[in-house]
This record gives structure tokens, C-alpha cells and sequence, in this order.
């Protein structure tokens, strides 16, 4: 039974060969198990474990989309810096045996009102390269083992926070609602076309779009169930209804205590949640299947 076969039956209901699982980790964690199983430096824990996991279209042709013109005025002076598209600056910092890409500068922080939103220097589709199909790809053959996702482009709560800073964000939800409202759509009009020209310039292409934000601590989410559902949820279901037109599935990465809002997450069309942070709160598989179908179907 194929990698693509086994993800494909179990996200659609039918009974896999085995349950899927996968691995991922960071090079730090990567670098551990490497020394302990005695495997060389890089070595590809995915199939040294014979994990599923999901293809991206981008590795498969050698190139990903890009945004050259934007990118190149938004480049920082210190090669120390990183700043992605939206603006966001980040700096490495060290924690414990770790470094990670920290947030440094969230670019609307100082913003005060809708207009001050409007009037930022948002990415847009124009500004985007889609890239060619390589001469001589066969794009069939390479895809029939494969199961294709891909998580470029939805992020109505992620993008929006660190544009913001996670503290006025949350202040906004109560004091400026507007101010996130004006951000989410902003940040929607790039992606919501973004995606839909993916799935029109690659028809047949990708199996799965997805989401990667968290709305979970270990305890409880980070916001209140409404805030969420009238913030966040439509727009991401607007991302996954399209996607579904194109008979494209949705996934959803989210970690922590987030069992109250995984009806809502159903119903914005997430087919696939990943992971279920069973060390949370609230988060036992079989607790979960049994109070999520009896409030589903009830």
C-alpha cells in the first residue's frame, strides 16, 4: 500500500492499510536521534521510521513561487535579519541548546486606526511569479505515488497577530475590533487569490491546502471561542470552500487545548487536524471522538 493510498483512505473515511503517522522535528531534536540510532548527519528519519507524509508541489518541480521585486525593497541591511513578505522582521535568538527566527518588528504596530491598515504596503498577487511547469515534467507520473499539500497561503489569525504584536491584537478584540477585522481582510485579499490562482495555474496538482495557526495553549485556547469564530473563522472557511471547488481537502495544523473549537474548525472545512496535542487539556483522542460526533450529529 502506497504512502499517497494510506493518507487518502484514512482522511476519506475508509479503513488504511495501517494508521498513518509522521515525524517532524527540530535539526536540534533531528541531530539527537541521528547520534542515538548511529545514522549519518542528515539522514532522512521519514524513511529510516517509514513515515507517511505529505509532497509539495514545489519540491516536485525544483522551484517555488516567489515575490522578486518585493522582496528585494523589503531586504534587510544585516544578513542577521530576516524579513518575509508581509514585513515582519525576525532575529535569531538562542534558547537552551536551540536557536530560532524570533519576531524583532511587527510592522502595524504603531497603526491607529483602518486607514492607517489600508494604507500599509500589502504584497498582492501582482506581486507574485508563479512558476512553469519544467520542460518535460510529467506532472502525472510524478503525483501517482504521492499525496500533494500545500500551506502557502491561509493565515487569517497567524499573519494578522504578528503584523499586529500578539498584545495589541488581543487588545484590538475588545477595544479596536475594526483594526482586526481591517488586517484579516487585508491579509485575505493576497492569499484567498494567491490560493485560487495555485489551484487554477496546477489543476489536479495538490491533494491539501492548509492553515498552520495555533490558537491553543497546554490549558485553553488563547482567545474566546466567539472571538474566534467571528474574527478568524470566516475567512478561513472562505480559504476551504474554494479549495473545495477545486476538489481540494483542508488540513489544519493547531496545537494545544483547542476542543472547543474544533466543531467550528469541521465546519470551516477542516478535514485534517494535525496534531492532536494529546498532552493538553481536553485533548484525549477518545473523549474528543466521542463528545465532537455526539456534537456534530446530535
Amino acid at each position: 500500500m502506497s504512502n499517497s493510498q494510506e493518507l487518502a483512505d484514512a482522511i476519506n473515511h475508509r479503513k488504511p492499510a495501517r494508521i498513518p503517522y509522521t515525524i517532524e522535528c527540530t535539526r536540534e531534536t533531528s541531530e539527537r536521534l541521528w547520534q542515538y540510532l548511529g545514522l549519518p548527519n542528515d539522514s532522512d528519519l521519514i524513511k529510516y521510521f517509514e513515515c507517511n507524509h505529505f509532497d509539495s508541489l514545489w519540491r516536485g518541480i525544483g522551484k517555488g513561487f516567489t515575490l522578486p521585486e518585493r522582496m528585494e525593497r523589503l531586504k534587510p541591511a544585516s544578513s542577521d535579519v530576516r524579513v518575509d513578505i508581509w514585513g515582519i522582521k525576525r532575529e535569531q535568538v538562542q534558547a537552551g541548546d536551540a536557536r530560532y527566527w524570533e519576531i524583532s518588528e511587527s510592522p502595524l504596530a504603531k497603526c491607529e486606526t483602518v486607514a492607517d491598515i489600508e494604507n500599509y504596503d500589502w504584497p498582492t498577487i501582482d506581486d507574485v511569479v508563479f512558476p512553469d511547469l519544467p520542460d518535460g515534467f510529467d506532472l502525472a507520473d510524478w503525483k501517482k505515488d504521492k499525496f500533494v499539500m500545500d500551506m502557502s497561503y491561509i493565515c487569517p489569525f497567524g499573519v494578522p497577530w504578528a503584523m499586529r504584536g500578539m498584545e495589541n491584537l488581543m487588545m484590538d478584540l475588545y477595544l479596536n475590533p475594526e483594526i482586526v477585522e481591517a488586517i484579516v481582510r487585508k491579509v485575505e485579499e493576497y492569499t484567498l487569490s494567491c490560493l485560487e490562482a495555485v489551484l487554477k495555474k496546477y489543476p489536479g496538482a495538490i491533494d491539501m491546502v492548509g492553515c498552520g495557526d495555533d490558537y491553543g495553549t497546554q490549558n485553553g485556547l488563547l482567545i474566546a471561542p466567539d472571538a474566534i469564530q467571528k474574527f478568524f473563522m470566516p475567512s478561513l472557511k472562505r480559504h476551504y470552500e474554494l479549495a473545495a471547488r477545486h476538489g481540494v481537502g483542508g488540513y489544519h495544523h493547531c496545537c494545544g487545548a483547542i476542543f472547543e473549537i474544533i466543531p467550528m474548525m469541521i465546519d470551516a472545512g477542516v478535514q485534517v487536524l494535525n496534531p492532536i496535542q494529546t498532552s493538553a487539556k481536553g485533548m484525549s483522542p477518545v473523549e474528543l471522538k466521542t463528545d465532537i460526533l455526539l456534537a456534530l450529529y446530535s
